[in-house]
């Protein structure tokens, strides 16, 4: 046996990101639990073996990842894609209840009614907690609208997975950027995967918060998390507000601004801010928001109809999106790479600081994840020695402060 727990090794030097593959992996050896912060940490019940320890290492998406994706196209800053397009939901009902113009879950509803999967695999309200996730296989456009909309909370999407490699069927996989490279880290292990899961899309994420950051959030609307009835993160409406029901029918709403901006992007876990994929490099398709800048540069948040960045991946991703374009489910228009960054500023500086961070939490005394492929370093060039050695010395102070607090008692 290893004389080292490599998952509460990756645990403790921050690397987890919650996805939950380890314990789909070795679901009779690990289960997901909250820690103390509020995050998704995996906890080992029974001892793992060596070739189960090397084969959770190549599967961990927070301890290893490569430049996923065969597309055609390669720009350094938004990796390898076939094609870029902006579009919405044709359906004003699922364009409205949609986080970002309803394009994700027009194609989710698409896929299921036309019976190309059985099923689609995501994250929905939990129903005994408003403010957490939990996972679920909708069936029907019905459901998929119910789940429509983000959600800024810590979720495993990963942890279905084993169950269904055993049912048999083919399946839609929906989840964060983390988790799309995770299933495909499995797939290198198990080709049953990719047989189980032929479709694979993502979106645009800027990190998760703690389930303490939704319950601070939720008090700063005047409501108890114990008085929830339900919690809407985005959606019916772009960007949609921040929608809080307690038991007696009553609501409290926040702007996106307020919310994201304000509360929940203070409350990311610690892997986040080292993550060189936040822009799904490893799905068939990855959605976002359509965001319109002012001068400066800054997303305006004001209400309007949603409009969804569209960007396909993989041949498989651009044909599915054609073809649902042709069944009129989804509306699209050729786009630019070049207008992606305009739309996305906060993954533009995110993708250009992540040398400055790494170099900054090995200064710390903290590993980093291996990466491969992701053009990091080009990134780095683009942004500039000094804004790289600031974004280092930023890190390390952090992760210094972060090192203290652990070990005072």
């Amino acid at each position: 046996m290893p004389r080292v727990n490599v998952i509460d090794k990756i645990v403790r030097a921050d690397l987890c990101t919650g996805c939950g593959a380890c314990a789909a992996f070795a679901p009779d050896r690990i289960e997901m639990g909250f820690c103390d912060e509020g995050f998704l940490r995996p906890n080992v019940t029974d001892a793992l073996n060596r070739k189960m320890t090397g084969d959770l290492l190549r599967l961990c998406p927070g301890q290893h990842q490569v430049g996923f994706g065969p597309g055609r196209r390669c720009d350094p800053l938004w990796g390898r894609y076939e094609a870029v397009h902006e579009g919405w939901a044709k359906d004003p009902k699922l364009r409205h209840a949609g986080a970002s113009g309803g394009a994700l879950s027009a194609m989710l509803a698409w896929l299921v009614e036309t019976g190309q999967v059985d099923g689609v695999l995501s994250v929905a309200e939990a129903a005994e907690t408003p403010l957490a996730n939990e996972t679920v296989l909708s069936t029907s456009r019905e459901g998929i609208i119910a789940q429509a909309a983000s959600r800024y909370a810590p979720s495993k999407p990963l942890e279905r997975v084993t169950s269904l490699l055993k049912h048999g069927g083919r399946f839609a996989f929906v989840g964060k950027p983390c988790d799309v490279a995770g299933l495909r880290n499995w797939a290198k292990l198990d080709p049953l995967i990719d047989e189980r899961f032929p479709i694979k899309l993502s979106f645009f994420c800027a990190g998760v918060p703690s389930i303490q950051g939704a319950e601070r959030l939720s008090r700063a609307m005047g409501v108890a998390p114990d008085d929830l009835r339900s919690f809407r993160y985005r959606g019916r409406g772009w960007p949609g507000r921040t929608v809080a029901v307690t038991k007696a029918g009553e609501e409290a709403s926040m702007t996106y601004a307020e919310s994201w901006g304000g509360i929940l992007s203070k409350h990311v876990q610690p892997r986040c801010r080292i993550c060189a994929d936040g822009i799904g490099l490893a799905a068939d398709i990855a959605f976002a928001d359509a965001w319109q800048t002012d001068r400066a540069g800054y997303p305006l948040f004001e209400e309007g109809e949603g409009r969804s960045l569209i960007v396909s991946r993989s041949a498989v991703g651009q044909q599915l999106l054609q073809r649902a374009v042709e069944a009129g489910a989804i509306e699209a228009e050729h786009g630019s790479i070049d207008r992606v960054a305009p739309m996305q500023p906060g993954q533009v500086r995110r993708r250009q600081e992540l040398l400055g961070r790494l170099a900054g939490r090995i200064l710390a005394g903290y590993p980093i994840p291996r990466y491969r492929g992701l053009a990091i370093w080009g990134n780095a060039r683009s942004f500039g020695a000094w804004p790289t050695l600031r974004a280092a010395l930023g890190m390390a102070r952090r992760c210094l402060i972060r090192k203290r607090m652990a070990q005072e008692p």
